[in-house]
């Protein structure tokens, strides 16, 4: 028993020496900056040595040094732009109204100016914005004779592209009657849209022609008005995703600085 105990301790000094070893290789990594190297080495303590509680500790330990690094890095990254991309995202904004049912709606709607609902009573036209966290919508709005479309296809000389399918039990599909005229209203959210809001963007100086594909199909070319109207509100997303991101990084960086900050003065 005196002789395997013995082995043991021998066992157990000669686990904590690599241990050591392995930290003080994981601390020159971090002075290096290569902490993605360091993360896995910190890794390999857990998985090597589960019984050496001590080690594994310092090794936490250093894992929170590597994290308070990054995100302080990060942190001060996001602090730079992020005022240029407000700024550039406020100008955008100019040009469009801010619209929020307060009793029904928890989020605000960005609508550029020409594209109000108010405005476009009974007009067939293509309909986009962006809400407050950068989610974008493209709505589809026909009146008319029965069509029960369901994608959206635009095309400029060539080159074409088309929407997801919304069948007509979607909550996203919404249609009615009235004295006999026909409204159908569907909504493309985000990736849904498949390219179509990028493609007249990008193509907004020629003419955008509309296919609308359901149990009868209907065509019309996109007015200039609704080309500009498209093509900013897809330039309001583009930013207003890089400042929403921004914002939860720098909120993501707060609170692991934060976190690690208590966890030391304890």
């Amino acid at each position: 028993m005196a002789a395997s105990f013995f082995i043991s301790c021998e066992s157990r000094k000669e686990l904590e020496k690599k241990a050591d070893i392995r930290l003080k290789h994981i601390q020159q990594l971090i002075d290096q900056n290569s902490l993605n190297v360091a993360k896995s080495e910190i890794d390999s303590i857990n998985l090597l040595f589960p019984r050496l509680i001590n080690k594994r500790r310092v090794a936490a330990a250093l894992e929170d040094t590597i994290l308070r690094r990054e995100s302080t890095r990060t942190l001060a990254y996001c602090d730079s732009i992020l005022p240029s991309k407000q700024h550039e995202m406020d100008s955008i904004q100019k040009n469009f109204r801010f619209e929020k049912d307060k009793i029904y709606q928890e989020t605000g709607n960005f609508i550029y100016k020409t594209q109000q609902t108010e405005y476009n009573t009974s007009r067939i036209y293509l309909k986009t914005y962006v809400d407050e966290n950068a989610e974008y919508y493209l709505i589809s709005n026909y009146c008319g004779g029965k069509l029960e479309h369901t994608t959206v296809e635009v095309s400029a000389k060539d080159l074409s592209a088309h929407t997801d399918t919304i069948d007509t039990s979607n909550p996203d599909y919404h249609s009615f009657t009235n004295d006999g005229q026909r409204w159908e209203i569907v909504t493309f959210k985000n990736q849904a849209d498949k390219g179509v809001v990028a493609f007249i963007a990008q193509n907004n100086n020629l003419p955008v022609k509309v296919t609308l594909h359901g149990k009868k199909n209907y065509v019309y070319y996109l007015a200039d008005a609704d080309k500009k109207a498209i093509t900013e509100t897809y330039h309001l997303w583009i930013v207003k995703k890089d400042v929403v991101k921004l914002h939860k990084e720098i909120m993501k960086s707060k609170f692991i600085i934060d976190r690690i900050q208590r966890v030391k003065r304890k």
